[in-house]
């Protein structure tokens, strides 16, 4: 549809808020329906609905009416954010800094050999703080530059970076301290497959 005559901004729309639950999905939402339902999984789940509907109000905010030629800027960025996986997959992400991926990547190794989760949890939390903050600069950050903001709609969209920056802390805090090492098992292999 790039050199269609019609307007594009819904195809835009639509596709930024699939994205945004497909992120959410894969990164998250997966991994929690696989662990037994308590206590810190409803938590993290109501967490998780709050930084969901967060960003979908955000997005139909900045979202609006433009013309071809500002959203393909826009679509552009969608395109840069694929990338092939190693089994060969056409993918969606964030481009991580190779520090933060190896770091994860080796805390996954430490605790898969065996090593005390116990010591390993706070190095997770903190890890996964950083790749957090790394996807939502990508995606609440970087993606909203390619919409021709106003000055309102720029500090809106800052200001609604910061809150969702602030609860995926909190859901870090509250959920990686307290998972069991077969949750924090299931957690690392579910990543290490989307984390490369």
């Amino acid at each position: 549809n790039r050199h269609s005559q019609d307007p594009l901004y819904p195809l835009r729309d639509k596709i930024a808020l699939q994205l945004n639950d497909e992120i959410l999905d894969q990164v998250l939402l997966q991994v929690l329906h696989q662990f037994p339902k308590n206590e810190k999984t409803e938590t993290a789940d109501k967490l998780v609905g709050y930084i969901r509907s967060t960003v979908q109000v955000l997005l139909r905010q900045l979202l609006s009416k433009a013309d071809n030629k500002t959203v393909l800027q826009s679509l552009d960025f969608i395109e840069r954010s694929l990338f092939t996986d190693p089994q060969g997959q056409i993918r969606v992400g964030a481009p991580l800094d190779a520090t933060t991926t190896e770091q994860l990547k080796g805390s996954y190794r430490a605790l898969m050999a065996g090593e005390s989760a116990k010591d390993l949890r706070p190095i997770l939390a903190e890890q996964y703080k950083t790749f957090s903050d790394q996807l939502i600069k990508h995606f609440m950050i970087d993606f909203p530059k390619t919409l021709d903001l106003g000055m309102i709609k720029r500090k809106a969209a800052d200001i609604a970076a910061a809150a969702v920056t602030k609860a995926v802390h909190i859901a870090i805090d509250r959920l990686i301290p307290h998972l069991s090492v077969d949750e924090l098992k299931v957690l690392i292999k579910h990543h290490d497959q989307i984390i490369f």
